[in-house]
């Protein structure tokens, strides 16, 4: 899978998964994807270029936006599904993620990826909500609120035993004008591939943080189907 590389999809290829975004690979090295789980609740678009392929680095740059304020409101609320007070006054926010990608192979079916991101926020109005606390969410939305976070991350992709691959990918996260300053998350992801138009993965991801409460580790299961036609 090129998820997290410097590679796009061919033109014309589709990708999606249950949680994963649907991706269309477009001409000219240009690949383009939404979030369809989020899509009515907090509208997303993300374009990826690859600049350049054939030689030593792939690099590649992925350009993303998304407007995630209806989805923190339906989150300001008590009881299930909670995880923001009911009475928080959440703005309309606008926030994009950009990343720059740098990709080369270590040897044959091993793939080696470094990125630099930076993820930007703007509040539109005034507001009144704490910060989403929690493992991967922190870092990713502390911008809504602080303006930035940046991250520094590696990736190492590769065959492991027959239709079985493999994924793993460490990223730092620097808040510099967050409460909590510092995130850093390594994940390892398993994929079975069955054919080329299905593989399911089980992924753990194990974070530690500084967050606005103290430090805190934790250890997170996951999974997804993805399709590819």
């Amino acid at each position: 899978s090129s998820h997290g590389t410097a590679q796009v999809l061919e033109q014309g290829e589709w990708e999606v998964g249950v949680f994963a975004p649907l991706r269309r690979g477009l001409s000219q090295g240009l690949e383009v994807s939404i979030h369809p789980l989020t899509a009515l609740v907090s509208p997303n678009i993300a374009l990826k270029k690859r600049w350049t392929d054939g030689g030593t680095w792939t690099l590649a740059s992925r350009h993303s936006l998304h407007f995630p304020a209806r989805l923190l409101r339906a989150l300001a609320r008590e009881g299930t599904g909670g995880v923001l007070p009911a009475d928080a006054t959440i703005p309309t926010i606008a926030a994009s993620d950009n990343r720059l990608l740098a990709s080369t192979e270590l040897r044959e079916s091993t793939t080696l990826t470094a990125s630099l991101r930076a993820v930007l926020g703007a509040q539109m109005g005034e507001g009144a909500w704490p910060s989403l606390d929690m493992p991967i969410a922190y870092p990713r939305t502390a911008a809504y609120q602080d303006g930035a976070s940046f991250a520094l991350g590696g990736q190492v992709d590769g065959d492991l035993w027959k239709s079985w691959d493999y994924r793993v990918s460490t990223t730092f996260w620097a808040l510099p004008w967050s409460d909590g300053k510092w995130a850093a998350e390594s994940k390892l992801n398993l994929s079975w591939r069955p054919s080329k138009r299905f593989a399911s993965q089980v992924t753990l991801t194990g974070a530690v943080g500084d967050y606005p409460y103290g430090t805190a580790w934790h250890a997170l299961p996951g999974f997804d189907f993805i399709w590819r036609w």
